[in-house]
């Protein structure tokens, strides 16, 4: 199937090689935890060395004289003994380091190195980007052989004593780690070509923090809708309590207590105006009017006689 072209939003070689770097961290802990299976493997092996004598001296007995070919043959024996129990550590880690690189790229396209990186492996033969498991096959096959695949080899063969086996499979081994890191200048490895894969930002870290952005924003945009609904329902409250009380007045002054008060009033005011003026009509009345007219001229009298008499 013909490759799409690869996604822009490549992952920066950075990220990648720092991703690399903490998936490599596994694997040499995987290493070292089998080097002490393996250790212990061996010292249990060797620990039973009266049955080893025992055979060994068997080996002598029947040897019909060939003491060294026996002795040789002995010591073979044990030291291929050895060297299986090395070859299935070294094995165990190879299988180990692709069942990781296999069951990482199938269920979430990206390894731990990859996650905390916040990076991923993006396939070029789906439109999504999806790894069906014979593309994660076959890129955690190319990771595991670069990796750690060929080093084991060639470990083995320098063990068993292939010297020149050994030497091309560290120059191999040498030479396809460092084309994979010049590759990886162009935004996709060796690796990357062989499985028809690139790697991209899995945004996750964004969108994390866009989505807690989003929940704030919404939060705080429900606490101010709330407080404007309680102020408007205040509002509403006080203007509903401003209405009732006028329209309590309103019916008080047209209630016909309030008519019979201002009648009464009306009514006060026209009896007292009218009580007045027959008061003043009437001879009492006449005789005050014109006592107070005498008192008024005598004042006048008695205040021009004294400017007089100043004068």
């Amino acid at each position: 199937m013909a490759e799409h072209m690869p996604p822009p939003d490549i992952a920066p070689a950075g990220r990648r090689i720092a991703a690399w770097a903490i998936d490599f961290a596994l694997i040499v802990a995987a290493a070292v935890l089998l080097g002490s299976i393996t250790h212990y493997r061996i010292a249990d092996y060797l620990s039973g060395w009266p049955g080893l004598a025992e055979s060994g001296g068997w080996d002598l007995f029947r040897a019909n004289g060939d003491w060294g070919g026996a002795g040789k043959t002995f010591g073979w024996d044990v030291f291929g003994e050895i060297l299986l129990l090395i070859g299935e550590a070294f094995v165990a880690l190879v299988l180990l380091v692709f069942a990781y690189q296999f069951a990482a790229l199938v269920w979430k396209g990206r390894t731990l190195g990859k996650f905390l990186l916040d990076i991923r492996v993006h396939s070029l033969a789906d439109p999504q980007g999806a790894l069906g498991k014979w593309q994660s096959a076959r890129r955690a096959f190319a990771s595991t052989l670069v990796d750690v695949g060929l080093y084991a080899g060639a470990c083995l063969a320098l063990l068993a004593g292939k010297f020149v086996l050994s030497l091309v499979l560290w120059v191999i081994a040498v030479a396809a780690l460092v084309l994979n890191a010049v590759t990886l200048a162009g935004g996709r490895t060796m690796i990357d070509r062989i499985a028809g894969t690139t790697v991209v930002r899995a945004g996750l870290y964004q969108k994390s923090w866009q989505a807690a952005r989003d929940v704030a924003l919404l939060e705080h945009g429900t606490q101010v809708g709330v407080e404007r609904m309680q102020a408007v329902g205040n509002a509403m409250k006080q203007q509903a309590q401003h209405l009732a009380e006028d329209e309590r007045l309103r019916q008080l002054r047209e209630s016909t207590q309030a008519a019979q008060l201002r009648k009464l009033g009306q009514d006060a005011g026209r009896h007292t105006g009218e009580a007045a003026r027959q008061l003043l009509n009437s001879e009492r009345g006449q005789q005050a009017q014109d006592s107070a007219k005498k008192l008024s001229a005598n004042l006048r009298a008695a205040y021009d006689k004294r400017r007089r008499t100043s004068g």
